[in-house]
């Protein structure tokens, strides 16, 4: 006993899920300054348990590394808390009651906006076969610039006032990658699809002060922390102010992290996957600039300073977001093969103007990827559509042919529709997928998937024979104005239920609950290179810990997502407690 190590912290009588190589379940967990110093039985860790000791007992409950989320985008998710949420409505009547409502509330001049909305789900747009448009909108919000941001977070609808003011017309072009809607006669009718054009439409609205990022961070880290996550990676941040979206995760919003992390107030720790992007602004706007290139990405990696992210268990940056395509939805994704509600068109990548060849769009793409690679780091890209995947797979290999070494997991963002043999070679060059198999919304709902996208719209998220082929699959969200607890997206994962009719579509490509827990723990870490030191539990792992009121391995795959977080421990602190 006189080599016994006391600790700080024990936790005892529950079931550990270890989630190490074998999945193993133990009973009880040592804790000393942050750190696991013991696994095992109640007894074997009682020994650690000294006069100063805490004794946490766990009374059967089911305790799990505390979850990562790979791919969510906090500072939008927050600032849409100061939105009016527009993600249950169905009807025009409704939404334009609501504006209504929302402009007797607001002073005259000042901003509205609108988040979540689904412009497909709007009846009367659906009955007349339109889309929705500013004029549907303009009486109710007159004195109000008014932006309604669209569910995917890849578009929007503006009204009249807020195009004035953007000084944007008939006369101006699409930007590179996205696409402003006309109508027949050439008029914007308000509707700005996929980021370059959303990065427009937001230009002159007014952003956040550092001091409001902060609040606004914090209080989405606790929010977090209450659904289990002691980690997570920002999908898009990076150098630039000149739009609403850069705004909510640029300079400021770097700046804000940074300064909490220097105050010691994170209670989750965050990776950035730095997004590179062009300064578009309207006064300069040229549609010959496209929001991302290879010219604009080396021009931010000379200039930025990565040195200043000192301790990277807390606050890290080592991840370079690419975007390839857009959505299914908006028919922006990049398909091999005719959309199913719109033969003859495939979609395409967001590189080069509307005139641009399918070879000058894959060498953009790999331009950027290999100068990433080449200096070490890590790329993520986003590629929904199968042709996006196959690109960016095949684009990933070229670079680390070229320049192997150190592998730097890069992967694949929302790419499950990719083809098998896409997926059997990122298997052999180390390629990750980021999934986010969420139980709702328009993009898992599998019926509407299958209406554009066809049979690759049935197998989206077919995450089984991925898993088979050897791919490394990490869980996250992509939380954009709604956190959606990993329970769920594991439960969804598993019963492969359509979020709109509640049918079992193919189960056959369904998980078991062990994937789904690696996909938001170890896996998680792996993708973010923190394996050795996050993601299960065991001896010299950090203790950053969640514990559930049900054991979600026994329960019927039902109800796995109703179980609730009661504790969540980060560097052996509780920073959550139900």
């Amino acid at each position: 006993m006189d080599n016994v190590v006391y600790a700080d912290c024990v936790l005892i009588n529950g079931k550990v899920a270890t989630v190490d190589a074998h999945f193993s379940f133990k009973r009880a967990i040592a804790v000393k300054q942050g750190w696991i110093i013991n696994v095992g039985e109640d007894q074997e860790i009682q020994q650690h348990i000294g006069p100063q000791t805490q004794v946490i007992d766990l009374g059967g409950k089911l305790i799990l590394p505390a979850a990562h989320d790979s791919h969510i985008h906090i500072g939008w998710l927050a600032d849409s808390w100061h939105c009016l949420n527009c993600q249950d409505v169905r009807s025009l009547a409704v939404l334009r009651e609501r504006l209504r409502d929302q402009a007797a509330r607001t002073p005259a001049g000042a901003w509205i906006r609108v988040c979540g909305l689904d412009p497909n789900a709007i009846k009367e747009c659906a009955a007349e076969q339109r889309s929705l448009t500013r004029w549907d909108i303009d009486d109710v919000t007159a004195d109000h610039p008014t932006l309604l941001a669209l569910w995917d977070g890849h578009s929007c609808i503006v009204n009249s006032r807020a195009l004035a003011l953007s000084g944007l017309d008939a006369s101006t072009p699409d930007p590179l990658g996205g696409h402003l809607g006309r109508t027949a006669s050439g008029e914007l009718d308000g509707n700005f699809i996929d980021l370059p054009a959303l990065h427009l439409a937001s230009g002159t609205m007014p952003r956040l002060t550092v001091a409001a990022l902060k609040e606004n961070l914090l209080a989405a880290q606790r929010l977090m922390n209450s659904e289990g996550y002691a980690s997570y990676t920002e999908g898009a941040m990076g150098p630039g102010e000149n739009t609403r979206e850069v705004g909510a995760a640029g300079d400021r919003a770097i700046a804000a992290y940074r300064e909490l992390q220097d105050e010691g107030k994170l209670t989750a720790r965050v990776s950035i996957a730095f997004y590179s992007a062009e300064r578009v602004s309207i006064a300069f706007y040229s549609a010959e600039r496209g929001v991302q290139s290879c010219a604009t990405l080396k021009r931010d990696l000379d200039s930025f300073d990565f040195s200043q992210f000192t301790d990277r268990d807390w606050l890290d940056c080592r991840t370079i977001k690419l975007f390839c395509d857009g959505v299914p939805t908006s028919h922006t994704a990049w398909m091999n093969q005719d959309y199913a509600d719109r033969p003859g068109y495939r979609g395409r990548s967001v590189f080069g103007g509307p005139e641009a060849t399918e070879e000058a769009q894959v060498e953009a793409l790999q331009q950027m990827i290999l100068l990433a690679h080449q200096r070490g780091f890590q790329v993520a890209v986003h590629a929904v559509g199968d042709k996006a995947v196959k690109v960016t797979i095949n684009s990933f290999v070229q670079a680390i042919q070229r320049y192997p070494g150190e592998s730097r997991r890069h992967y694949v963002l929302h790419g499950s529709m990719g083809d098998r043999q896409d997926f059997v070679m990122a298997a052999k060059y180390g390629i990750l997928l980021s999934e986010q198999p969420s139980p709702g919304g328009p993009a898992y709902d599998y019926e509407q998937r299958a209406r554009y996208c066809g049979i690759k719209g049935e197998i989206c998220k077919g995450l089984r024979d991925i898993i088979d082929l050897g791919v490394i699959i990490a869980g996250g969200s992509d939380g954009i104005m709604a956190l959606v607890n990993w329970r769920k997206m594991v439960q969804a994962a598993v019963t492969r239920k359509s979020s709109s009719s509640g049918k079992v579509i193919r189960p056959e490509l369904a998980i078991s609950v062990a994937d789904g827990v690696r996909m938001y723990t170890i896996n998680a870490a792996y993708q973010e290179g923190k394996e050795a030191v996050r993601g299960s539990i065991e001896v010299g792992k950090v203790a950053d810990f969640q514990v559930l009121d049900r054991d979600i391995f026994a329960v019927a795959h039902e109800e796995i997502g109703a179980s609730r977080v009661v504790m969540t421990m980060v560097g052996g602190n509780v920073v959550f407690q139900d």
